[in-house]
């Protein structure tokens, strides 16, 4: 068996686990833009809390009024600094995951090219031997 034919299994298993890590790239990448798109939704809904907050406290309001949206600003400030550490473990996660991908893409081109290499140096020997046997067969006469 050819050099390059004893390579193509493991060319073949650069492929998938190429596929694979682009996959799981892929997955964490739109896990990271749901978590991204959760906190533009809270911060979004603290600011539009923050501007009922300030409008009431501009018409007036009992002081429970005033310690219950203090209380829940305050929370959904907590939610927004939770939902930040996520995102950047998220962004952590997905980079690493494209990190890992890209990695197995050079892997894999580089099986790819080394393959294609030897098919081609066993090709030319090939038609070295070939040539070498025609000229054995019909020597020339001079």
């Amino acid at each position: 068996m050819a050099d390059s034919e004893r390579l193509k299994p493991l060319q073949q298993v650069a492929a998938v686990r190429e596929r694979d890590a682009a996959r799981s790239f892929g997955e964490s990448s739109r896990r990271l833009q749901e978590e991204e798109d959760r906190l533009e939704e809270l911060r979004r809904y603290h600011g539009e809390y923050l501007d009922r907050f300030r409008a009431l406290q501009q018409q007036g309001m009992t002081v429970a009024q005033l310690l219950e949206y203090q209380a829940f600003l305050a929370k959904l400030q907590a939610a927004v600094g939770h939902q930040e550490e996520i995102v950047r473990l998220r962004q952590t996660e997905a980079a690493r995951r494209q990190a890992d991908w890209s990695d197995r893409r050079t892997r894999t081109r580089v099986m790819e090219r080394a393959v294609e290499n030897l098919a081609e140096a066993e090709h030319k020997a090939g038609e070295r031997r070939e040539q070498k046997s025609l000229d054995d067969r019909n020597p020339r006469r001079g």
